[in-house]
């Protein structure tokens, strides 16, 4: 359904600019923005408009006099009483023209890679905590996938950075299988299982086999990482529901924070793009 939604939503706001009508303040701006977004969404059978949220905004870095406007779009699902679906997105605006993106002529690359939301401090609790100690200043939140090779790099670096210098950090490990990586989901779960029984080590043994998985069965797959990690976990096993549960409420606050790729890196609430600023606070702590 989210997929579905999704897909929805960018046929209807999929544009290269819309005309606005000039605003003279930003409370002016902000509905002028919020109305447009809203007359964009048209009504269906699967759903209807409820409100555009505004998250967060800011002055853009790339154009002088553009702003960059976080939304999140709530939507009413119409065979669901009761349930709501929301999606988040990035708009442009300079007061007269509110434009969907923008691309770098010389790389192609979207801007909208550039900006990012910061990290909900409830994303720092003890059941994400991977290394460090909790209450240490600097905290660092990785979302990842066990099947991504910079992450095969990256994860067990962070990890004994992490574990060298715990009163300086707290490492937060959250799941995220992309699609490219069909194997990644039973991974996850089999992971999440293996931690509820006791292995708090789990996260850095999967990363420490450099799995490359091509399968889609996920008997077959589940059978690679028992005889690697010495596991005897059941298909049935990792699909229940309070794990099935985990998965979606860690990709649920990736797609929230619009989170596409792996490794992403937050620290102290920013998105790190370097994937490495948390190493200047080793060198201040010696």
């Amino acid at each position: 359904m989210r997929s579905l939604m999704l897909k929805l939503l960018t046929i209807i706001i999929a544009l290269s600019s819309f005309s606005l009508f000039a605003a003279d303040v930003n409370a002016e701006l902000d509905q002028k923005v919020t109305t447009f977004l809203q007359k964009a969404i048209a009504p269906n059978e699967s759903y209807t408009f409820d409100k555009v949220v505004i998250l967060k905004k800011e002055e853009m870095k790339d154009l002088a006099g553009w702003m960059v406007y976080f939304v999140r779009i709530d939507l009413k699902l119409t065979k669901q009483e009761g349930k709501k679906l929301s999606v988040n997105d990035i708009v442009f605006t300079n007061g007269k023209i509110l434009s969907k993106d923008f691309a770098d002529i010389n790389s192609g690359r979207s801007l909208k890679g550039r900006y990012s939301l910061d990290m909900d401090v409830r994303a720092y609790n003890k059941e994400h905590l991977l290394a460090g100690n909790f209450n240490a200043p600097h905290k660092i939140v990785v979302f990842s996938d066990p099947l991504c090779p910079f992450c095969m790099d990256f994860i067990p670096e962070v990890i004994a950075d992490v574990q060298k210098n715990p009163e300086t950090f707290a490492l937060f490990y959250y799941h995220f299988p992309l699609n490219i990586h069909p194997a990644a989901p039973t991974l996850v779960k089999a992971m999440i299982l293996a931690e509820e029984k006791g292995d708090k080590e789990i996260v850095a043994k999967v990363y420490k086999e450099f799995f490359d998985i091509k399968e889609s069965d996920e008997k077959v797959i589940l059978d690679i990482f028992n005889k690697a990690l010495k596991k005897n976990f059941t298909v049935e096993q990792i699909n229940q529901a309070h794990i099935l549960k985990q998965l979606n409420n860690d990709q649920e606050l990736a797609t929230n924070l619009m989170i596409n790729g792996t490794p992403t890196i937050y620290l102290d609430g920013k998105k790190d793009d370097t994937k490495r600023a948390y190493r200047k606070f080793i060198k201040e702590s010696k």
